[in-house]
């Protein structure tokens, strides 16, 4: 067979898909399987397809390094991946009126069939990654995702009566939302490389403060896009066992566009990982076409000392806002011909953090500083304005510089310690991060800079997503313009899992004028019914009856205003959790069972670690799931899930009024009706009626499914009924049930 012919088999062979299933392993961030999935049970089956290494002959070929040189071209070329279709059925008869927008929706892969529009989580059907190793000491990587949205329209007059572009939806047959991310391998004497390029997303993670994604808790019940192969039950026996779900190695990572550099085992235990691109805030690479370019750079240098490890980290995103700026240009008419000035921004963290792992107790501590500044002149257009040269950084945005370290610093600490030593495994965690350290691609949630936005035209509007003044927190999260303490303790007696958390947190600053809508107030992200919620409005702020909501990927926050005209203090946030899970066996068959209760308190007092369980604070949440997981066969798991959420406010937080009548001004209300002013901010009552505050009640119970065809392909079925009401706040309320299903397929 000559040499074009087998180039041929082997392109038609990946075309029609036979490969391997496995592949190896080359860094921290890949998986044993090429789906980029975290294992949960290894696989029983022993069949696999062909791994490619063709029989090219051995020849010989000059190089430059030393010259003539015996070597395979192309072997082990491997690949694997997933298809999956995910439909979903809902039907609310009882809603919101901004949001769902139809009483029923039936979608495929992320497309409502019945109501023609797009639900905003384009679930993949399609994923594949192609490997191999060119020589000896290299390797690359390539992955692709595909989507079908279902949309075309095919027919024989292709181009009459039709919107033209193929970005059109009569137009739009499939869309392919990562396109070829490639990954270089190479391992050399000084240490060994991986270069990751491509126009989708370059997961990456430097430091917590730098770039990194805080981990929420999810519930089991839920099917997630990057759920692993393997035994159904063995993910809920790793869930019992860890008290976590099993996520994509990645996961933790935040997305950069661009270019990745990395080195390990370098002399000295040194190693690097350099970053050059975009960040999920500074818009796509497009952004020059809009005038509003925003890059980033990330350098992180560390260095190995045994089992410790030392390291530093810089994060530098900048650009300017060419068509936008903050303050017109007075030489132009700005009604016919606008020109900005003051258009430049940067933003810049620097850290240092150290691991370090002894016997009896382990520390990871992370302290720097940070600035966020925009509206800054660039010297020509200070020159151009002033007509003279610019000493230092004139400002018309925001200006938080670091020029004092003390009031622009971040610093995390976390102290484990094993059993073996105190005979009580504990964790504290302390924290303090100023408002000047804003970063979205952080694990630090920015409760304090409304600036963040790609483009100052977002700011306080629906557009923004990157900011959640006065959020309640988890256990273990951060956020700027905060600093707190967390305790927690997880152990295990006999079958019986605890887990146990205690935590506080205050605000350094009070920064409620930034904000023009509930500027002093309080967000909570809602935990019952999190991810159904969340695609009632897709990433959009001011969401909801109330324009109270803002919704994120998988849940949604929920602001509630506080009336007070005189803001003297500084809010305090309190929180206990407790996480119960055993396992037993029921009719001889495995059972698990999974309990989480969490409660939140905020306050005024000056210092008060202690929740509080009356009217004294602000608002009080209280959030019930049990779970249970039931293996009543080999190859099928039923699942189920329950939930209980109630959050309360005291008379100091937004009322709705509770009757109909008429304002001083001629403003008329009605029942469920939020009192407020004319900037939608709340406010107390100048009428007879004088409200009444929050009094929010959620639930959920859902009933699924799972059967294992193989360790490889598994049928999953959900069914979740679901409502929320509130006593004062009528609008808010809605009831419903959905129904998903999932077929998925490992090769």
């Amino acid at each position: 067979m000559s040499k074009s012919m087998r180039v041929r088999v082997l392109t038609l062979l990946l075309v029609l898909g036979y490969g391997n299933v496995s592949a190896s392993n080359h860094g921290d961030n890949d998986s044993a399987r090429v789906t980029n999935y975290t294992p949960v049970a290894t696989s029983t089956s022993g069949k696999k397809w062909f791994t490619f290494s063709p029989a090219l002959k051995s020849s010989a070929y000059q190089t430059e390094e030393s010259g003539t040189k015996q070597y395979k071209r192309w072997t082990g070329l491997k690949y694997s991946g997933y298809i999956r279709s995910y439909n979903q059925f809902r039907t609310m008869p009882q809603h919101n009126p901004l949001a769902p927008q139809a009483d029923q929706l039936l979608t495929v892969n992320g497309l409502d069939i019945v109501n023609r529009v797009y639900t905003g989580y384009q679930e993949p059907m399609f994923l594949l990654r192609l490997e191999g190793t060119p020589t000896a000491k290299t390797w690359f990587q390539i992955e692709y995702s595909f989507d079908n949205q279902m949309m075309g329209i095919i027919r024989e007059d292709s181009i009459a009566n039709q919107v033209p572009g193929i970005g059109q939806t009569t137009n739009r047959r499939a869309m392919v939302y990562r396109i070829m991310q490639f990954k270089g391998y190479a391992n050399t004497k000084v240490g060994d490389f991986t270069l990751v390029a491509g126009g989708g997303v370059n997961w990456a993670k430097l430091s917590p403060f730098t770039l990194a994604n805080y981990q929420y808790r999810d519930d089991m019940f839920e099917r997630y896009p990057w759920q692993p192969e393997g035994n159904s039950f063995g993910s809920y026996t790793r869930f019992y066992n860890e008290q976590n779900i099993a996520r994509d190695q990645r996961w933790g990572n935040t997305g950069t566009q661009g270019f990745m550099l990395s080195g390990k085992n370098l002399p000295k235990g040194f190693g690097f990982t350099f970053i050059v691109g975009k960040s999920d805030n500074s818009g796509g690479f497009q952004t020059y076409l809009t005038k509003t370019p925003k890059n980033l750079i990330a350098i992180r240098v560390d260095k190995s000392i045994g089992v410790h490890k030392i390291g530093l980290n810089f994060f530098d995103q900048f650009g300017t806002y060419d068509n936008v700026g903050f303050r017109l240009d007075p030489r132009y008419d700005a009604t016919v011909d606008p020109h900005y000035l003051g258009s430049k921004v940067r933003q810049q963290i620097i850290t240092a953090d150290g691991k370090f792992n002894f016997s009896k107790f382990k520390i990871y501590t992370e302290v720097g500083i940070g600035r966020f500044q925009d509206g800054l002149f660039t010297d020509r257009d200070y020159e151009l304005l002033f007509n003279k040269k610019q000493e230092k950084d004139s400002i018309t945005g925001l200006n938080y510089n670091w020029n004092n370290p003390l009031k622009a610093h971040c610093f995390n600490f976390q102290f484990d310690v094993l059993k073996s030593w105190f005979g009580v495994p504990l964790s504290a965690q302390v924290f303090s991060v100023r408002k000047s350290v804003a970063n979205v691609n952080s694990e630090s949630l920015n409760t304090a800079n409304n600036h963040t936005v790609p483009t100052p035209t977002n700011i306080n509007t629906n557009n923004d997503i990157t900011v959640f003044p006065g959020a309640i927190l988890d256990v273990g999260q951060m956020a700027n313009n905060r600093w707190g303490t967390n305790i927690k303790h997880e152990s295990a007696y006999g079958k019986l899992k605890v887990s146990a958390a205690w935590a506080f947190n205050k605000e350094w600053e009070d920064v409620s004028g930034l904000f023009s809508n509930r500027g002093n107030s309080i967000s909570y992200w809602h935990q019952t019914n999190s991810f159904t919620t969340s695609r009632f409005t897709y990433f959009q702020k001011y969401a909801g009856p109330y324009q109270r909501n803002t919704s994120i990927y998988r849940r949604v926050y929920e602001s509630y205003g506080i009336t007070d005209t005189v803001v003297d203090y500084l809010k305090m946030y309190q929180t206990l959790n407790l996480n119960l899970a055993y396992k037993l066996k029921f009719f001889g068959r495995d059972l698990i069972l999974n309990n989480f209760n969490t409660y939140n308190s905020v306050t005024d007092d000056n210092f008060n670690p202690i929740p509080v369980f009356t009217d004294k604070a602000f608002l009080r949440t209280f959030y019930e799931e049990l779970m249970a997981f039931y293996n009543i066969h080999p190859k099928v798991t039923l699942v189920s899930f329950g939930s209980f959420e109630k959050v309360t406010g005291n008379n100091r937080v937004e009322k709705a009024y509770t009757t109909s009548g008429t304002t001083a001004q001629g403003i008329e209300y009605s029942p469920g009706d939020v009192i407020k002013d004319i900037y939608n901010n709340p406010i107390l009552s100048t009428t007879s009626d004088q409200g009444a505050t929050v009094q929010q009640v959620s639930w959920g119970y859902g009933l699924g499914i799972d059967y294992d065809f193989s360790s490889r392909a598994g049928l999953y079925v959900r069914n979740r009924w679901f409502g929320q009401n509130d006593k004062n706040f009528t609008l808010n309320k809605y009831k419903g049930m959905e129904t998903t299903v999932e077929l998925k397929i490992f090769f």
